[in-house]
């Protein structure tokens, strides 16, 4: 690196002479293992039985490579270097392109905004687009469960063992190794800054925290800021139940609309059904959670590794293969379960539809009389509910990541969750035929706290015939940054505000006889770190109070969801 670093570098060379075009994979979690090698989905043996040169590389501080571990931080700099490097190579053409899953995505996104003059194509695959906003943090709440599992579990031990060598801290690897097996137990730690199994094992997670509101630390990473010094071509790979579903959107459109060159704006958009770690690579059918959205949704049936290698047989040999005369997204709809191919995303014939939540006083849990119509309201009571942080709603599923015991993602069935009172259910009734939803999804709430600050959540739900209700997208709003997430704006107990609570994307069918379901409430946990709605400092505070929440639905305060319908 420029700074005199070196960053171990494994090199996967096709069984010939010349010079190749050349894949880079940077990654955080070990090269050497061929497990986790596997999951950044890009196999570096059939991408050199292909003719690619392929490098598989441990990103600064990790396993073999020198320096200090900086998350995300050091990618930018180390990313263009190591793209440049592989250019000068005597085995190499000078075209170089990245591929890689989830921070091995990031690696990519980093690198390109620093405009590599040799990167020409990426395959960012379920990765973000802001990580301030998308990664660490959402709606303002602190991504709980995802970076206290992906800490423990992937980041801290080799972090831990590397102190260990240094300063002979024998107890670190085995505190952190024995806190993975009690994550439910740490979910409720409080204080949440006073993370005991990660002191001195891993003091980024605490810096992460150190720095709630939007600022410098973020903008610099932020992806969606630079999308105009992007000038390699990008396939977007990602799924509708993965943490990074929003992200993964936003980039393709972002570069498509903002790009830094022609190719930039020829970006491609896969969207399967998968969920962060479940991207089924058999025949036997993809199960994400508790449905089995079929063969045909498996990214082995589709052939992701083989969609990768033409993409950069296109931009890194120059093969006329057609890649940029196909529709440039490709899309699994769920409900139909089958694979559609589209021109832009969303479809430009989708159009919003706003459905109004309605009810008489009472629309707690799924037996109250809570539901969904086109009409707008009139004369209605507010709902309303207790939200009690040591009581929260529990997780079901979503858009999770790191754990599949203690945190397991995707489509579940929600009829438990549903059954408590702190759950606001509108539900609509069922369907005449079928309902095509292909966009953004959105909540538009008017809402009252008796706290200075408190949690909204939402949760887009297809309830079945037979009673079944899976969810299909969920979010969070933190009231402090309602306006914004560059600084804290603290409610007035009492006071009507309206807010947006945004869902993030999807594309499924309500089949003919199921309904849309809407379920608020104030918490999501442990995806969600629990609004202790006293108002005080961020994850410093160790005490909470009870915080009574009004949702309004009437002639001047009309409530609604909003989605795309193509």
């Amino acid at each position: 690196m420029r700074d005199g670093v070196r960053l171990a570098t494994d090199i996967y060379l096709p069984d010939a002479e010349g010079k190749f075009p050349l894949i880079l994979i940077r990654t955080p979690y070990d090269k050497s293992d061929p497990l986790l090698l596997n999951a950044v989905n890009f196999d570096p043996v059939r991408g050199a039985q292909a003719g690619y040169a392929v490098c598989v590389q441990d990103v600064r501080g990790r396993y073999a490579s020198e320096g200090r571990f900086e998350p995300l931080h050091q990618e930018v700099e180390d990313g263009y270097d190591s793209v440049e490097w592989c250019a000068t190579q005597p085995w190499s053409t000078g075209r170089v392109g990245m591929a890689g899953a989830s921070y091995v995505g990031a690696t990519q996104w980093l690198a390109a905004i620093a405009s590599p003059p040799h990167l020409f194509a990426f395959a960012p695959n379920v990765t973000a687009s802001n990580y301030h906003d998308g990664w660490f943090y959402r709606g303002g709440a602190l991504e709980w469960g995802f970076l206290t599992s992906w800490t423990l579990g992937s980041l801290a031990p080799d972090t831990a063992l590397r102190e260990s060598l240094l300063k002979s801290k024998s107890g670190a690897v085995d505190q952190v190794l024995k806190s993975i097996d009690n994550l439910d137990k740490w979910f409720w730690h409080l204080p949440t800054a006073d993370f005991p199994p990660l002191k001195g094992a891993a003091n980024y997670f605490f810096e992460w925290m150190d720095h709630p509101c939007y600022d410098d630390y973020w903008r610099r990473l932020n992806i969606e800021e630079h999308y105009e010094n992007v000038r390699a071509a990008a396939l977007n790979i990602g799924g509708w139940y993965d943490i990074f579903c929003y992200g993964t959107i936003r980039n393709y459109m972002g570069l498509k609309s903002r790009g830094g060159s022609e190719a930039a704006k020829s970006s491609r958009l896969i969207m399967g059904p998968w969920a962060h770690s479940t991207r089924s690579t058999s025949f036997e059918g993809s199960l994400v959670g508790d449905v089995n959205f079929g063969v045909n949704s498996s990214s082995k049936t589709l052939g992701l590794m083989n969609l990768q290698l033409r993409w950069f047989d296109y931009w890194l040999k120059g093969e006329d293969n057609g890649v940029l005369e196909e529709p440039a997204v490709r899309l699994f709809i769920m409900g139909d379960n089958d694979w559609r191919t589209m021109n832009d995303f969303p479809p430009p014939q989708a159009r919003s539809t706003i459905l109004y939540l309605h009810s008489n006083g009472h629309a707690n849990g799924v037996d109250g009389d809570g539901f969904l119509s086109l009409n707008a309201p009139t004369d209605e009571p507010p709902d309303r509910f207790d939200y009690d942080p040591l009581n929260p709603v529990p997780t079901k599923g979503g858009g999770l990541c790191c754990n599949e015991v203690f945190l397991p993602g995707g489509a579940y069935d929600q009829r438990e969750v549903e059954k408590r009172g702190d759950v606001l259910i509108y539900t609509s009734v069922p369907l005449k035929e079928p309902l095509r939803i292909i966009g953004s999804i959105k909540t538009q709430l008017f809402v009252v706290t008796s706290a200075r600050d408190t949690d909204f959540t939402a949760k887009l739900v297809d309830v079945y015939p037979d009673g079944m209700a899976i969810n299909l997208a969920d979010s969070v709003l933190r009231m402090r940054f309602r306006n914004g997430r560059e600084k804290e704006d603290f409610v007035v107990p009492g006071e009507i505000h309206q807010v947006c609570v945004e869902l993030g994307y999807t594309a499924h069918v309500f089949g003919s006889g199921h309904s849309i379901r809407l379920e608020v409430s104030s918490s999501n946990f442990p995806r969600f770190d629990r609004n202790l709605n006293t108002g005080g400092p961020l994850f410093q505070e160790d005490g909470c109070t009870v915080a009574t929440q009004s949702v309004l639905h009437n002639s001047v305060y009309p409530s609604a969801l909003v989605l795309m319908v193509d």
